[in-house]
């Protein structure tokens, strides 16, 4: 009887205190935020957290720096205020060993239409969306964005990582051309990530890979951007932030996108390199202008003509590359190194048909490749 007295008591104190029917010891309790003013609080104190019909103020970076071990969850749809001109990102999540997941139906909306003007970063003040810094092994998967302003993920400084079901819509950025710079996933300084079985819909790369290692992409589905890149020298003066090596792309369809496979160097930056890429199995329908574009002479953001040595690209290979192009100028093969850039590349069944233009290379022709020189 004394036992069951205090528990009575117990009891009572809990409810009259007004304390929250869960605690974070309890099997399977969580926390939801609803509320921006909630987020600080939650994300010291819980571990299992549900995001559910967030709307952030504009401005605002919805910032997560999640405890190590902790597993999110957005439902309904999160939604971001517009109005002030900034840099963003929109949601900017941290945290190992951390579990991020959308439930179904969810979706994040960058409110991308308030600022697209078909100049992207041309006319600053367009905030980027979704920036992640994960490591131990964290997931994010089936994680929906609709209408990024501007870039829409960015992977920066991460260590074992693995995004997967991700569903990228920037589809409404097309008209009349007004999306511009929608770069669906941009990876830097990062180590053994993969991103797989996602469909991304953008007006720019639909991955492009600026420094790392390790890095894996797979059953990816591009639409209307500009295709498979690797995109090395951003930094003009450490040579530490151009190094890219171990990096696969395989089994990915581009349709209806400029590019189809676009690896370029920048020829202003200072030194880097890239190392043993490999594309495979990788189909392209309706490609605009270049199929494979791989060029040393990337400059402000066009070619200008002068490729380079400062980054070298070694061990290209490229298995199976396969589909057909569009367009008035369209080139099937384009090839663009400086006089002692590009080495051992290993090329093999690459077909693509319905170019109007002939194949191109410059200082180098791929093995099994028939070029121009």
């Amino acid at each position: 009887m004394w036992c069951f007295n205090l528990i009575l008591v117990l009891t009572t104190i809990v409810y009259a205190t007004g304390s929250p029917l869960y605690n974070e010891t309890s099997v399977g309790a969580s926390c939801t935020i609803t509320s921006f003013s909630q987020v600080n609080s939650v994300v010291k104190s819980c571990t299992n957290i549900i995001i559910n019909g967030l709307a952030v103020p504009t401005g605002k970076t919805l910032q997560l720096d999640l405890k190590s071990g902790t597993t999110l969850t957005f439902q309904g749809t999160t939604s971001f205020g517009y109005g002030t001109k900034w840099e963003g990102p929109l949601i900017f999540i941290t945290g190992n060993r951390i579990t991020v997941n959308g439930a179904p139906g969810s979706k994040l909306d960058g409110q991308g239409p308030h600022y697209w003007d078909g100049k992207g970063g041309a006319n600053k003040g367009k905030p980027k969306f979704f920036r992640i810094k994960a490591t131990g092994g964290s997931t994010f998967s089936n994680v929906h964005l609709l209408n990024c302003p501007i870039q829409c993920v960015s992977i920066q400084n991460s260590n074992h990582l693995t995004l997967s079901g991700w569903n990228i819509d920037n589809s409404a950025g097309d008209r009349n051309k007004l999306g511009h710079n929608t770069d669906g996933f941009d990876i830097s300084n990062s180590d053994t990530v993969t991103v797989k079985n996602s469909v991304i819909m953008n007006q720019d790369d639909c991955v492009a890979v600026n420094s790392g290692k390790n890095l894996h992409f797979s059953n990816l589905q591009c639409y209307g951007g500009h295709g498979l890149s690797l995109s090395v020298g951003m930094s003009k003066t450490d040579s530490s932030k151009n190094q890219v090596s171990n990096v696969t792309f395989s089994d990915c369809t581009v349709k209806n996108s400029r590019n189809g496979i676009h690896v370029k160097t920048h020829s202003d930056a200072t030194y880097g390199s890239v190392n043993d890429i490999t594309y495979s199995n990788i189909q392209l329908y309706g490609i605009t202008n270049y199929g494979i574009n791989v060029q040393q002479d990337y400059k402000d953001g066009s070619s200008c003509g002068v490729p380079t040595n400062n980054i070298p690209i070694k061990g290209l290979k490229m298995s199976k590359i396969t589909g057909t192009m569009s367009g008035s100028n369209s080139v099937a093969v384009y090839v663009m190194c400086g006089s002692s850039g590009c080495y051992n590349f290993n090329w093999s069944g690459v077909s693509i048909s319905g170019a109007r233009k002939g194949s191109f290379c410059k200082n180098y022709r791929p093995p099994g490749v028939s070029c121009e020189m």
